[in-house]
């Protein structure tokens, strides 16, 4: 949970004093807060040299506002720009309407927070976002999340400048929304296997939509047709998805759906239509599909389906969400938000910073009548168990919150798909783009973000230095600048075998610290059903994998779930998708950052870390096993934070 005090109740408890001189600049200027803002400002001017000062805690107070155009914003994207001009004599923001005016108070709210000793600098920031839409979808049907834990993920996208929640309401598992004219969606026949009878009532909706809007955020629900829907068909006793009734029952959920929030705060809905597997049960017509989206037209609504998906056309005004690489707005034409290669549960979070870092979104356009905007998705296809709450805590949704309100506000100016999952090198120049946004989101979680309750899985990791070679001690890469290291991304197939990573740690002490060590991507799109069973009793993964410091093997945890394999499918399942007895364990230990750090003794002076990574290339599917992680850790797996003084190097001669 965060607690939102108001910005002037923030800056009232701040004791702000003295001065400071800053140099006139374009971009943000290190040393100072505003070095630290995310997402990035589009253009910072501080005052010339001796002119700067530090405003008053009174004075900050003093907001004034105006209704003005900011010039040079797009047109797409002008009714969210802002200056924010700081002076010794108040606040000023100027700002075409409300929703610029939020974004203004957003970026001096999180200034104030940044601030170490009191000290915001006076200067003027011109800002504006590259998107015009920059969503979060979160999957609550799979795994139920508590109301207040919706509220706390709709609170830090606020604050990070995010403007459309996109949740997931329906599925297989369940019916997670009220409907008070289809009671039959709730009853016990509806939910299958996760937090049975877990459900938003229609005023707890209503809730969530008010809160969000309150904070310049849009919902866009999504109830998902035709396929996903096993729960929607359980709860009318229909076979198929083209059973007669269908059709007529969606529409009027549809209906009823729109009638709980006006579509200022409701603007889009999401008819799903992707992954039609098994369509003697889940095929729809296509005029079952022009019916559904008839209805969400004549509530004055947009229409936004899964592309790929199903072929129909849309009786209203339409976006297409892109969420493949097979799809385009050459192969699509038509407006879109780009969500490909943006679902976080498919990274480990060491894995993030690239991707947020390199990838460009909605590339094919600029903000416009065909580029929406972009949206990241989490998606939790395994059982998270109880807490509920463990449903943000077992992917990193808080710090992509963070890196993707950078990317969609910020935005990117160049698509570098090389660095999918994989930094650049130590010596690559183009590292520095990805260290510059890591200090910022340190930052960002160690002070903006000192409220927050949920886990924040983040690490500084640029500053890592490995060396990968194979078993015959051919060189593979070196100066391997993160800490989960994927050998596949660095040019060496599948065909190799095993590979040795090793890097070389210099202490500035005798001193026992965490490690969060592991071998296994469990979490990742089904990766227990895909891949292998879970390490057995004194195994770190089923394929031989190990790791060792200073020649000493570091023992594995003590597993809760040794040795689980996939079992058997679950018969219910069958017709629609097949779910496995794994499927339904709750995850526990088995990634790293589920566990606390292992405790491991680094000695002064150079310590030398030797993973043996093996690819098991006969046993099949591989793509969730050939991975390892380890970087030293202070403080605890929910709150990590970087061990002081430590170098590294992948330099053998530093021996």
């Amino acid at each position: 949970m965060i607690a939102s005090p108001s910005i002037l109740r923030i800056i009232a408890a701040l004791a702000i004093v003295g001065g400071c001189a800053l140099r006139t600049c374009q971009g943000s200027q290190e040393g100072s807060v505003v070095d630290e803002l995310m997402p990035r400002p589009a253009k910072v001017e501080t005052p010339a040299a001796g002119g700067a000062r530090i405003a008053q805690t009174a004075a900050l107070g003093n907001v004034t506002v105006v209704r003005e155009a900011v010039p040079g914003a797009p047109a797409a994207t002008a009714d969210e720009a802002y200056i924010l001009d700081i002076s010794p004599k108040g606040v000023r923001i100027t700002a075409p309407g409300p929703r610029g005016e939020r974004w203004a108070r957003v970026t001096l709210d999180q200034l104030v927070r940044l601030s170490r000793d009191g000290r915001v600098p006076c200067g003027r920031i011109v800002d504006w976002p590259r998107l015009k839409w920059r969503g979060f979808m979160l999957d609550t049907v799979r795994n139920y999340l508590p109301v207040q834990g919706v509220k706390d993920v709709i609170d830090v996208m606020s604050r990070y400048k995010l403007n459309l929640f996109h949740w997931h309401l329906t599925e297989n598992y369940a019916w997670r929304l009220e409907s008070k004219r289809f009671p039959e969606l709730q009853s016990e026949r509806a939910f299958l296997h996760r937090h049975k009878g877990k459900f938003y009532t229609q005023e707890e909706f209503r809730e969530v939509v008010d809160y969000a809007y309150a904070r310049g955020i849009c919902t866009m629900p999504e109830f998902d047709f035709p396929g996903h829907a096993l729960a929607f068909r359980r709860a009318f006793g229909f076979k198929t998805m083209s059973d007669p009734g269908v059709a007529e029952t969606a529409a009027a959920l549809f209906e009823e759906l729109c009638s709980l929030a006006p579509k200022e705060k409701m603007p889009f809905v999401h008819m799903g239509t992707d992954e039609v597997y098994k369509r003697d049960f889940e095929g729809a017509t296509a005029d079952a599909l022009v019916q559904m989206s008839r209805a969400i037209g004549n509530a004055g609504r947009t229409v936004v389906s899964w592309v790929p998906g199903e072929d129909y056309e849309s009786a209203a005004p339409h976006v297409n969400m892109l969420w493949t690489d097979k799809a385009s707005p050459d192969t699509h034409p038509g407006p879109y938000l780009d969500a490909i290669g943006m679902y976080i549960e498919d990274f480990d979070p060491f894995e993030l910073l690239s991707v947020a870092a390199y990838h460009k979104a909605a590339r094919w356009h600029d903000a416009g009548e065909k580029n929406f905007g972009a949206v990241f998705c989490a998606w939790h296809d395994g059982f998270v168990g109880l807490p509920y709450e463990n449903l943000l805590r077992n992917q990193p949704v808080f710090p992509s919150c963070v890196l993707f309100g950078d990317a969609y506000w910020h935005g990117r100016d160049d698509d570098l798909p090389q660095f999918r999952k994989r930094l650049p090198h130590g010596g690559d120049p183009l590292l520095a783009e990805a260290a510059d946004i890591e200090r910022r989101v340190v930052a960002q979680r160690d002070r903006a973000l000192g409220d927050l309750k949920h886990p924040f899985h983040f690490l500084r990791q640029t500053d890592m230095r490995w060396r990968l070679t194979q078993e015959d001690g051919a060189l593979i890469a070196k100066d391997v600048a993160q800490a989960t290291i994927s050998p596949g991304r660095e040019g060496c197939g599948v065909s190799n075998g095993t590979v040795i990573a090793e890097t070389w740690i210099k202490s500035p002490k005798d001193q026992t610290v965490g490690a969060w060590i592991g071998f296994t991507n469990i979490t990742r799109d089904h990766g227990l059903v895909y891949s292998a069973p879970l390490p057995d009793v004194g195994e770190w993964n089923r394929f031989g994998a190990s790791v060792e410091l200073n020649g000493e093997k570091i023992a594995p945890p003590k597993w809760k779930r040794p040795g689980l394999k996939k079992g058997a499918p679950i018969e219910d399942w069958t017709p629609a998708w097949t779910l496995y007895e794994a499927d339904e364990e709750p995850f526990t230990d088995q990634e790293y950052y589920m566990r606390e750090p292992t405790p491991i003794w680094l000695r002064k002076g150079w310590n030398h870390v030797k993973l043996t990574i093996p690819n098991p290339a006969s046993e099949g599917e591989t793509r969730h096993r050939w991975s390892g992680t380890f970087i030293p850790v202070a403080g605890t797996t929910d709150h990590p934070r970087e061990v002081p003084g430590l170098e590294y190097s992948s330099d053998m001669a530093v021996r």
